[in-house]
């Protein structure tokens, strides 16, 4: 304990003792030059640069003239002093205005009459509210059935396995049915009377019954039996001499003289047909055909027409053009040229309407600038066959029809 007290007093005294006499060992501080720096401008430092410089030495020194002494300059007369300005007289000071006279009052406005009252208005009545409309009666809602009923047939007075349809109004209906005579029947011996054209009595194929409900449709629809255009009848035979036992004619019904009948006119119309269609074949002119005539372009032809034409296509391959496939037709004249305002584009596959526009310029210019002066070398026997030309310009494959 007393030896760590001894170490610190002694460095504390190390350190006053330090503070007290340190600066006693301490160096002089070095001493400083001063030079003495005066400013000049750039003409007085020309100045004394030019007397420094040796003067140049001259062959001949001419000598000076002197110079005439300038005469001086006669002295202004003095200027004669200013005589002084006579002072204004003053002003008389104007007499101060008498003082205006005061205005009469004016008479005060007599009060006007307090204004009557206006009279309250009566009271309107009450607006009386419109009776209300009857509510509407609830009509009631007539579901459809999800069937349809079965067709009731319609009444007839007859039942009979086929039915009949009902006559027209103006044929007149027979109790039983009759058989029209056919123009093949032998002539009777006995003279027959003439019977009237009539139509069977129509009949159903069940009785209906009043507790049966009507039907919406019929399962089954009966044919319209066709009217009779003319009914024949029997010719009026001479009398025989003899009376002999009547023989029976044999008769027809009248539906299957009627099919007979219209048989018989369409196979009449048949045959005009044919008869004018062989007339016409060996006594008219063939119809004229558009198909071309004379042997068609070879292989090698085309080939070398769709060459030509390539030659002058460009196609720009980073435009959307380069993408569209449009489709050409034009008229040819004899000689090989093109027919310039018959270029027209018949079809077009992919790019918008711009793209398509820009690609079938495209190939009109090529079409145009390839043909030169003379035309496209074309085989002139074969002219109805190019005639007219197509061609596909697809920046994959371009072809020719």
């Amino acid at each position: 304990m007393r030896r760590s007290i001894l170490i610190s007093a002694g460095v504390h005294a190390l350190v006053i003792l330090w503070l007290m006499i340190g600066n006693v060992f301490r160096p002089d501080p070095p001493e400083f030059e001063v030079a003495d720096v005066s400013v000049v401008s750039e003409e007085e430092f020309a100045a004394m640069t030019r007397a420094a410089q040796a003067p140049e030495v001259t062959e001949e020194v001419e000598a000076p003239v002197a110079a005439p002494e300038p005469e001086p300059a006669p002295e202004p007369a003095p200027e004669p002093a200013p005589a002084p300005e006579p002072q204004p007289a003053p002003e008389p000071q104007p007499a101060p205005e008498p003082p205006a006279a005061e205005p009469a009052p004016e008479p005060q406005p007599e009060p006007e009459p307090a204004p009557e009252p206006a009279p309250t208005p009566a009271p309107e009545p009450e607006p009386v509210p419109d009776p209300l409309p009857p509510a509407a009666e609830e009509v009631p809602q007539v579901l459809a059935p999800n069937e349809a009923p079965r067709p009731q047939p319609r009444p007839a007075p007859r039942v009979a396995p086929d039915p009949v349809a009902p006559s027209e109004p103006d044929v007149a209906e027979a109790e039983e049915r009759q058989q029209a005579a056919s123009d093949s029947a032998e002539s009777p011996d006995v003279v027959e009377e003439e019977q009237e054209a009539t139509a069977p009595e129509e009949t159903t194929t069940e009785i209906v019954t009043e507790a049966e409900e009507p039907a919406s449709a019929p399962p089954a629809s009966v044919r319209p039996r066709p009217r009779p255009r003319d009914l024949a009848a029997a010719p009026e035979p001479e009398a025989a001499p003899e009376p002999e036992t009547p023989a029976p004619a044999p008769a027809e019904d009248p539906e299957p003289a009627a099919t007979a009948s219209s048989e018989s006119d369409t196979s009449d119309a048949v045959a005009d047909a044919i008869a004018e269609a062989l007339a016409g074949g060996g006594g008219g002119s063939p119809a004229p055909s558009d198909a071309p005539s004379g042997p068609p372009l070879t292989r090698g032809e085309q080939e070398g027409l769709r060459l030509a034409v390539q030659r002058c296509w460009l196609v720009d391959v980073g435009s959307e053009a380069a993408s569209v496939t449009v489709t050409v037709s034009m008229d040819m004249q004899p000689d090989g040229s093109v027919v310039a305002s018959s270029l027209r584009m018949t079809g077009s596959r992919g790019g918008s309407g711009a793209a398509v526009e820009t690609a079938f310029q495209a190939a009109r210019r090529a079409i145009l600038r390839c043909q030169g002066s003379e035309g496209y070398d074309l085989p002139q026997e074969k002219y109805q066959q190019w005639k007219q030309i197509e061609m596909t310009f697809n920046p994959d494959e371009m072809r020719l029809r």
